[in-house]
C-alpha cells in the first residue's frame, strides 16, 4: 500500500540533523550560524535554485530572485526556512532548550512505478547527504 501511495502522491522522505555547541561559546555560534543564514542566504543547495525563503522570526517570505516580499500569517518564531526548485526544503531553527542548532531537510520525488522504489529511495537518501554537506557550516 504504501509504495502505491508513493506512486500516486511522491516518495518523500526526511532527515533531522542536530549541531551540539556547548557553552556560552556554543550560544554565541549558533547565534552566529543563524545570522548568517538570515544575512546571506544560500542561493542554491545541492544545485538546486532556492526559490522560497521563509523567515518566521521577521514574518517574512521572500522571493531571492524578484526580491519580493510578502507578510507570513504564522506566529513569530527563530525559523529559517529554504525551499529550492526541486521542492526540497531545509529548515533551520535554534533549540529553545539545548545548546544546539536543529536542520531539518525533506526531499521528494516523483515514483513512477513501484519497480523504481529502490532506485528513488537511493536518489533521495543521496539527496539528502548532499544537502547536509552543504547547508551545514
Amino acid at each position: 500500500w504504501l509504495i502505491q501511495m508513493y506512486t500516486e502522491f511522491s516518495y518523500y522522505k526526511e532527515a533531522l540533523v542536530n549541531l551540539v555547541r556547548k557553552g556560552a561559546e556554543g550560544e554565541q555560534q549558533i547565534k552566529a550560524m543563524m545570522e548568517k543564514f538570515r544575512n546571506n542566504p544560500p542561493v542554491a543547495i545541492a544545485g538546486n535554485k532556492v526559490t522560497r525563503i521563509l523567515d518566521y522570526k521577521s514574518s517574512e517570505e521572500k522571493d531571492p530572485a524578484t526580491g519580493k516580499t510578502k507578510k507570513i500569517g504564522l506566529p513569530q518564531s527563530d525559523v529559517l526556512q529554504f525551499i529550492t526548485a526541486d521542492g526540497s526544503k531545509i529548515s533551520v531553527r535554534p533549540s529553545g532548550t539545548e545548546p544546539k542548532i536543529k536542520f531539518y531537510i525533506s526531499v521528494s520525488a516523483k515514483l513512477g512505478s513501484a519497480e523504481g522504489y529502490k532506485a528513488t529511495s537511493k536518489q533521495l537518501d543521496d539527496r539528502l547527504k548532499v544537502i547536509e554537506k552543504e547547508i551545514i557550516l
